[in-house]
């Protein structure tokens, strides 16, 4: 009895640790994979659930001036009847403001520093921060700043920047306004804070532009620049070779940053047309990063930036720039006939687009953009011919056909076309070598020529019959086919048979003799 019990455990032991393990799965990947009815959410309400994607603190500029108006209102009422540490605030932030009237920019930007600290100090702990630096906590998680933030840390903020730009500390000061606007998203000091990062950028990109008290701002081209040249021909606007270098340090001039120059100052653009991207130099920004790597020869980024501005600016002034100079960029970015062929038809359709919504082009820019459509067309048989070559190592005659049709019928005035005829007759030629060729042994055999009867046609006359006998041309013989060697018969698993099989007739049953089978095979026992 006791071996009976403990086998019937085993058993159900055995058949238990699957369910149990199955279970486990089931529990550790949710409560959802249980039923598969159970509603997941949308992308769309899985973003409005976010408080990452929120826009309750995007203010426009009507918004900002409002907050500012009540910001100003609200500091009056603080310095009256204010509790005692912002009241202190208030009074270490007028400090700091006299010695920056003072024109003491670096005793300013130490005392901003430290109201700045003060004042995220009361909110923020270093567990905090720790926990944000390193990505404990998501950052969503820890609202420090409430609706509106801390107005007095947002004065410190801008107000650090301005002394360290006044004192052309650049670096420190494009990290200051960008500190401002990760922190304070709509702050409101946007629009200064656009202008003094423009400004920073035009310098380090060596542009000579400068931007007017309505934040409007003239970019020129990078293609007609009139740039002044030395003796030797060199620009003087142009960016040495070694700035160009990301790792080289700069050690001697502190208006720039200790690495990298041409990639801050692309930074420093980029944050205006990501934080105020439906501001007034929001396509100025994107129009002077294109055209700084269009003078870098990039390419590829300048092609980018081009086309991000005609999508998402399209009333801006720099469009018909954008069109000229997008064509311009989607053409050099092209690698040649071996590469990717798609810039190539983006050229011609940007140029195309070009004549068609400028009519106010002069005519010698409707006669270059034509030019350089037909310069497109060249490109674009070439790299027909390349295909061509590429088929012509690959021994693929009908492929090399193809594509030489398509020249001739497509480009027949191209310089192309007589090299596709020419190598037309040189496939010709080469087929028909090989058809005549010894080593073909699969050319097809002529059929034996039989010289017909000379015929009479109705109401001819013939001459009579000399009585002598008329010599016949003998029928040509056809050509003996050369015989083939015994070991390619027996190599050819496809060689045809030497005479077809004889099958014997199956012989005939008289009608009688069928009937007679037929009552056998009723009265046999076996088939009933």
């Amino acid at each position: 009895m006791p071996e009976h019990s403990s086998s019937r455990m085993r058993l159900l032991a055995s058949r238990a640790l699957p369910a149990l393990m199955l279970g486990g799965m089931l529990a550790s990947s949710g409560c959802g994979s249980l039923s598969s009815f159970s509603r997941k959410e949308s992308i769309r309400e899985q973003v409005e659930k976010d408080p990452r994607y929120s826009i309750d603190n995007i203010h426009g500029p009507t918004g900002r001036a409002m907050n500012q108006a009540n910001w100003l209102k609200k500091r009056e009422d603080l310095v009256r009847n204010g509790d005692p540490e912002t009241t202190a605030a208030l009074s270490a932030f007028d400090a700091a403001q006299a010695l920056y009237d003072a024109g003491k920019f670096k005793e300013s930007e130490k005392a901003f520093k430290k109201v700045a600290k003060e004042r995220r100090d009361r909110y923020e702990s270093f567990a905090t921060r720790f926990r944000r630096t390193w990505g404990i906590k998501e950052k969503h998680a820890e609202d420090m700043y409430g609706t509106y933030g801390d107005s007095i840390e947002e004065d410190a903020l801008y107000m650090m920047a301005e002394a360290q730009y006044a004192q052309k500390h650049y670096a420190d000061a494009q990290e200051s306004y960008e500190d401002l606007l990760v922190r304070y998203p709509s702050t409101r000091y946007l629009d200064l804070t656009t202008r003094q990062l423009f400004r920073i950028a035009r310098y380090w990109l060596d542009f000579p532009e400068d931007i007017d008290e309505k934040g409007e701002a003239a970019v020129k081209l990078a293609s007609t620049e009139d740039i002044q040249r030395d003796e030797t021909g060199k620009s003087k606007a142009e960016p040495s070779a070694l700035s160009r270098v990301p790792v080289l340090p700069n050690l001697t001039d502190e208006t720039r940053p200790l690495f990298d120059t041409h990639g801050r100052g692309e930074q420093a653009l980029r944050s205006i047309w990501l934080h105020d991207a439906t501001g007034p130099l929001a396509d100025d920004a994107l129009m002077l990063a294109a055209n700084h790597n269009l003078r870098t020869e990039d390419y590829v980024e300048a092609r980018r930036l081009y086309a991000l501005l005609r999508e998402q600016y399209p009333d801006s002034p720099h469009l018909k720039d954008a069109y000229m100079l997008g064509s311009h960029v989607t053409l050099a970015s092209y690698q040649g006939p071996a590469y990717d062929g798609s810039g190539l038809e983006s050229a011609r359709e940007l140029k195309q687009e070009l004549l068609a919504l400028f009519p106010s082009l002069t005519e010698e820019e409707r006669k270059r953009l034509k030019e350089e459509i037909d310069t497109l067309e060249d490109a674009e048989v070439a790299r027909t011919w390349d295909l061509v070559d590429f088929y012509r190592i690959k021994r693929n005659n009908a492929a090399i056909k193809l594509h030489c049709y398509q020249i001739i019928n497509k480009y027949p005035d191209s310089q192309y076309a007589e090299q596709a005829r020419a190598m037309l007759k040189q496939v010709e030629k080469e087929e028909l070598a090989w058809a005549n060729s010894p080593f073909n042994f699969n050319k097809p055999t002529a059929p034996p020529v039989t010289a017909a009867a000379p015929q009479t046609r109705k109401g001819e006359t013939r001459l009579p019959d000399s009585g002598e006998k008329e010599e016949t041309p003998a029928a040509p013989t056809p050509a003996e086919e050369p015989a083939k060697p015994k070991w390619f018969e027996r190599m050819n698993p496809l060689r045809p048979v030497d005479k077809p099989p004889q099958l014997e007739k199956p012989p005939e049953e008289s009608p009688g003799k069928r009937r007679d089978d037929l009552a056998d095979s009723r009265t046999d026992p076996a088939f009933r």
